[in-house]
């Protein structure tokens, strides 16, 4: 099943009693009260018809609607809730009205919103605190209300059926850069050909443009590295980005989804999956953070 990303924030425009009821329902809503009728002057548009609405009105209800009619895995993050909560929408689900109170503005009175809505399988629900859903709320898509969501991968379906079985697949490409980062501090990774990194001088991932890891290795030099799950493109964009920083003379590498290790266009290519196996699986350090990291 695919995994959605839904976000019950202040745009909802919604009070706090009935953000409360939607939480402890474990229940997931949109609130799109304009439809193409013209009567929102009078009320709240009931219609679960998308053809009925325009724009990414239009659009989010009929994605919500395929969520419910095929079910999906789901992270929610509800305003004024730490964290969030992941659940499941079972298949052949319904899309049903859940009627709330606008939030007041000024004198005027509360009056009725109209939300559409869809219920979790309240036997999965999980409710996560703000430490236990940073793995998620840190990758969470940054604009939208409701969207399927591709990065995650697999962790919102292991943290709902209780897998604990985690696999490369299962960490999210901040974690994966994480992973990686941390690796490159090990003995190990200088025994593998790597630099080892001596300590980091950027924050890792988002906030730079072209790389995920800068930092300086035991030997004073610095190391620009890309982090990506994709296999590897000699010509791709990606790749290409680290051509500037190996002409600035550092030394680069690109960690991908490949089966060995070597030197592509100057870089340092390293397989991701070994990344995975030597520091995850095989050491105290690595299996400590993979632990903390995914909430095992």
């Amino acid at each position: 099943m695919k995994t959605y990303f839904i976000r019950h924030s202040s745009a909802l425009a919604i009070d706090k009693a009935t953000m409360d009821e939607l939480w402890q329902q474990d229940r997931v809503a949109i609130h799109y009260p304009v439809d193409n009728s013209g009567n929102f002057g009078d009320f709240d548009s009931e219609s679960l018809d998308p053809d009925d609405y325009s724009g990414s009105a239009k659009s989010n209800l009929q994605r919500f609607k395929d969520l419910a009619r095929h079910g999906g895995y789901v992270f929610a993050a509800y305003r004024g809730k730490p964290g969030g909560k992941v659940g499941v929408v079972e298949p052949g689900s319904s899309v049903e009205i859940h009627r709330g109170k606008w939030k007041r503005k000024g004198d005027l009175p509360a009056r009725e919103a109209i939300l559409k809505s869809i219920k979790l399988n309240n036997k999965k629900a999980r409710e996560l605190n703000a430490g236990q859903a940073i793995s998620l709320t840190a990758v969470q898509p940054r604009q939208g209300t409701f969207c399927q969501w591709h990065k995650v991968g697999s962790r919102v379906a292991d943290l709902v059926e209780g897998n604990k079985t985690i696999v490369l697949g299962s960490l999210t490409p901040d974690l994966q850069e994480v992973m990686c980062m941390e690796y490159m501090r090990t003995q190990k990774a200088a025994e593998n050909g790597l630099p080892q990194l001596e300590y980091t001088v950027m924050p890792v991932g988002r906030t730079m443009k072209d790389i995920d890891i800068l930092g300086v290795d035991k030997h004073g030099k610095m190391v620009s590295v890309q982090v990506t799950f994709e296999k590897i493109n000699p010509t791709g964009k990606k790749l290409q980005k680290l051509d500037q920083y190996r002409m600035s003379g550092h030394k680069t590498v690109y960690f991908c989804n490949c089966d060995t290790t070597d030197i592509v266009n100057g870089h340092l290519v390293y397989p991701l999956k070994n990344v995975f196996t030597e520091f995850c699986e095989h050491t105290q350090t690595g299996k400590k953070w993979l632990q903390n990291a995914t909430l095992l």
